[in-house]
């Protein structure tokens, strides 16, 4: 089959084919660009996205009882971690010598980032072409099933992609919550919890009992989970579940652990420790991204690795492969992981001068936590200017209330490309008074780079983005331009 190219390359003038197709999607429905109020008008049903898969030919992705999934799949949910865990599973599977597919969400800057082959994204003409194909099989549909949401859509092409290009490996990664999510109609290899939090409370509950219900759907009959929740009341939901459908269940803390320390200057070195046959006994690795939360990411994505591979092994069902010598091995994961970052997860950029920017997509209490805790534990003596906005439904008091411990000044601002911001002046209302001489406000996130940079040039300061994957994604272009700029 003659494979449609790919390219990484992405020009500021695209086709007329390529907006129109992005209108398409972005006319539906889309739960991340609605608020709390919006997203519970809404049901969630897996009935439709069954449906389109069968129209589009792809119905060997569907899960079937009894039936081995014909491309070895992760499946990854949880409510923070997950992405990371993810893109560092599909490298080391890339790594191994397969053709790995990786699905994410949300993009960046180019809606083409949430589904992409060994690290490259499809072209113009190939995207179109996607959106052409997944159009025409759900109009054929909504008469009798309903108009399909974006993330069905953008579920359905990510599959469609991989299956033109006959991808060996799949690593899909759960939208929102897991039951009813749209990538819950997937065959796995492997499911996956990396962390039970409180986000998303309006669609999934507001205890960790219920989330954890909702990211325990996606445990199947005698599919082995791999989880990395710490909460024991979260724990004890995804144990029940797994001896409900008769699956094995394998805990971080349990049946694995790690141990790291921090290099001198980012990232960490880790020690997977596996304590189960099913797992090696010690795995050692650099690790690229930054964080004791990051290291634990790793982890739980070094057992998922190491699980799948046990599995193909025990069902002798490893991909066709064009090279005998394929294998998912520990030396391409030790690699993979030295190497990986993930985009906006602690990502660092270091320009002249000794200005550093830090942007990290933290957007709940607990992500905050973990990027507080990480800048900390580097006892920095640059300081810190952070630029901070989110979201309407998150938990901005408590999250303000945590930025709080860095040093320095902080800048509250608001993305522009969604309408769930959290408008900056209200924002301000939940800082203490006293803590507010520090504060400025800067209602365009760009300005407050600016301001920022200009400070951090002053001082050899560190600029820290953060709470939001929205502003992540409006300030970074602008971040990689200065910061080459000023390093060249």
């Amino acid at each position: 089959m003659n494979r449609p190219s790919l390219n990484t390359e992405h020009a500021g003038i695209r086709s007329e084919d390529y907006r129109q197709a992005l209108d398409y999607l972005y006319s539906r429905i889309n739960y991340e660009k609605l608020g709390v109020s919006g997203a519970s008008q809404f049901p969630f049903r897996l009935q439709r996205m069954t449906e389109l898969f069968k129209l589009l030919g792809l119905g060997s992705y569907l899960y079937r009882v009894g039936q081995r999934p014909a491309t070895p799949l992760i499946h990854i949910a949880g409510t923070k971690g997950k992405g990371s865990t993810a893109t560092l599973v599909a490298a080391a599977c890339t790594a191994s010598g397969f053709r790995t597919g990786l699905y994410t969400s949300p993009h960046l800057n180019h809606l083409e980032e949430r589904f992409q082959i060994d690290g490259e994204l499809c072209s113009d003409e190939h995207f179109s072409h996607l959106v052409t194909r997944v159009r025409d099989a759900s109009e054929t549909m909504e008469a009798e099933h309903g108009k399909a949401t974006f993330f069905e859509l953008t579920t359905a092409m990510a599959m469609l992609h991989f299956a033109i290009n006959e991808c060996e490996m799949i690593v899909a990664e759960v939208g929102l919550g897991g039951r009813l999510d749209s990538t819950n109609v997937l065959a796995s290899s492997v499911s996956v919890i990396t962390s039970i939090g409180l986000d998303h409370q309006h669609v999934l509950g507001d205890t960790l009992t219920s989330i954890a219900s909702e990211k325990a759907g996606i445990i199947k009959p005698k599919v082995p989970v791999v989880s990395g929740v710490e909460q024991m009341e979260a724990r004890e939901v995804i144990e029940r579940k797994c001896n409900q459908e008769g699956t094995e269940y394998f805990q971080l803390g349990s049946e694995f652990n790690y141990q790291s320390t921090s290099l001198e200057t980012w990232g960490s070195h880790v020690d997977f420790l596996g304590h189960c046959s099913e797992l090696p006994a010690l795995t050692s690795f650099p690790l690229a991204m930054e964080g004791e939360h990051q290291a634990k990411n790793a982890a739980v994505a070094a057992a998922s690795f190491f699980l799948l591979k046990d599995q193909l092994k025990k069902q002798n069902t490893l991909p066709r492969s064009e090279r005998a010598d394929k294998q998912l091995s520990a030396d391409a994961l030790t690699h993979s992981f030295s190497v990986t970052q993930s985009p906006c997860r602690l990502e660092r950029f270091k320009a002249s001068e000794g200005v550093s920017v830090i942007i990290d997509s933290s957007h709940n209490e607990d992500s905050i936590r973990a990027m507080v805790d990480s800048l900390l534990g580097r006892n920095t003596q640059q300081p810190l200017i952070t630029i901070f906005g989110t979201s309407q439904d998150k938990s901005a008091d408590k999250m303000l209330a945590i930025l709080n411990e860095l040093p320095g000044e902080l800048i509250l601002t608001e993305y522009q490309t969604n309408p769930r911001f959290f408008a900056a002046s209200q924002l301000l209302e939940l800082v203490p008074e006293k803590n507010r001489t520090k504060v400025n406000v800067m209602n365009q996130p760009l300005e407050a780079c600016e301001k920022a940079w200009d400070d951090a040039r002053k001082n050899r300061g560190t600029i820290v983005i953060c709470g939001s994957f929205f502003l992540a994604a409006e300030t970074r272009n602008w971040i990689r331009i200065k910061t080459s700029d000023e390093s060249s």
